[in-house]
């Protein structure tokens, strides 16, 4: 199943982030190819900048709550991947589609926190 989430335009303004509107973070969960991606078109609007990560070097999901909007950061093997400005009920839902599939794959040895 794949999962889309994208920060909001009302939390970009309203955390300073006015500049980002145009060109919001994405945060696509695919857990039957078993990674997760985050892009965010560049400022000049003519590429889009790219980072995977196999669900199996997750080590850490953080989120980061603001009066409007929340951070998630997920910490992994070598490196983080961080969106700004997401709603707050889809970085829990993140947060839980992640852990979810840790417990169902928890004999596999995917294990993250």
């Amino acid at each position: 199943m794949r999962y889309t989430f994208r920060s909001t335009w009302s939390a970009m303004v309203a955390n300073g982030r006015a500049a980002d509107a145009m060109t919001p973070w994405t945060v696509i969960i695919d857990t039957d190819e078993q990674t997760i991606t985050l892009t965010k078109r560049n400022r000049i609007l003519i590429g889009v900048d790219e980072d995977t990560v196999a669900f199996r070097f997750i080590r850490r999901v953080t989120i980061d709550q603001h009066v409007f909007g929340a951070d998630i950061t997920i910490k992994a093997v070598g490196g983080s991947l961080t969106a700004y400005c997401m709603d707050k009920n889809d970085c829990k839902k993140i947060k839980e589609i992640l852990m979810e599939f840790n417990r169902s794959k928890k004999s596999d040895g995917i294990i993250f926190g």
